[in-house]
């Protein structure tokens, strides 16, 4: 489960700064929601459908094999890689290197995933 939990950190943060990232993020960042309307679809589509999509897959493998508490399969565990991701980029102003992604997985994702007997 980590490494699927890394892989998937490191494509989102790949994402985010891939060729379109930077428009997306502009758009978000800067439109007002009349605006942003316009681009809902799209945004919703395209970037952030994926990105919850992921996580779901990547806990539901795990809880599979056994790694992950069944309860642990929730809305909230979904989103949560995508929302400290999301915070610690916008808020922070923090860039996310292997390490900090290591982090983020090892002191979070794993012990709130974390099934008794592993």
């Amino acid at each position: 489960m980590r490494e699927d939990l890394l892989v998937l950190c490191r494509r989102a943060r790949d994402a985010m700064f891939f060729r379109s990232g930077p428009a997306v993020r502009a758009v978000v960042h800067e439109c007002d929601p009349t605006q942003a309307e316009r681009f809902h679809g799209v945004i919703l589509e395209g970037v952030v459908g994926p990105t919850l999509k992921m996580p779901r897959e990547v806990i539901e493998r795990g809880t599979g094999r056994g790694e992950v508490r069944p309860d642990a399969a929730n809305g909230y565990v979904f989103d949560a890689v995508p929302a400290m991701m999301t915070y610690r980029s916008k808020v922070c102003g923090s860039e996310w290197t292997d390490a900090g992604l290591e982090e983020v997985v090892d002191q979070l994702m794993v012990p709130l995933l974390r099934s008794g007997g592993s």
